[in-house]
Formats: C-alpha cells, structure tokens, sequence
C-alpha cells in the first residue's frame, strides 16, 4: 500500500505565533491531531521500522546561542 507522507518544520518567531488568535492556533493543533490519529507506522513491527506517527513542537532558543526547550506532543 502506498502513503502519503507529510514533513513540517516551521520556526515561527514568538512575537508572530503570540499574535496568532488563540481559535487559529486550537484549530491548527486540532487538524493535526486528526490526521495524527489516521497516521500509521511504516512498516510496525519490522527491524526496520520507521516512526511516522510524530507531531510535536517545541520553544527554540538556538538563534540565542542556548538550547531548546522540552519537546511537547500535539
């Protein structure tokens, strides 16, 4: 069977994500979760199994010579 597979990496400064209406961002996090809930993993089970049932987000602070913040699940 064949998948379709989405990668999304987005660094969004937080003066611009803070200004995003908290409805926008519900909904976002709420279209993710949906299609997280129909991901599936390739080939589960195998040695070469792969993790395709990922979606996360984090506080970045690198552009500030420190480092991340805790990764937190969506």
């Amino acid at each position: 069977m064949a998948l379709i597979r989405f990668t999304l990496d987005l660094a969004i400064p937080s003066e611009v994500y803070d200004a995003i209406p908290a409805a926008k961002k519900s909904a976002f996090r709420d279209t993710i979760r949906a299609m997280k809930a129909l991901a599936v993993k390739i080939n589960a089970g195998k040695d070469n199994e792969e993790i395709s049932v990922k979606a996360s987000w984090h506080k970045c602070h690198h552009d500030e010579g420190k480092s991340c913040e805790e990764e937190n699940e969506i």
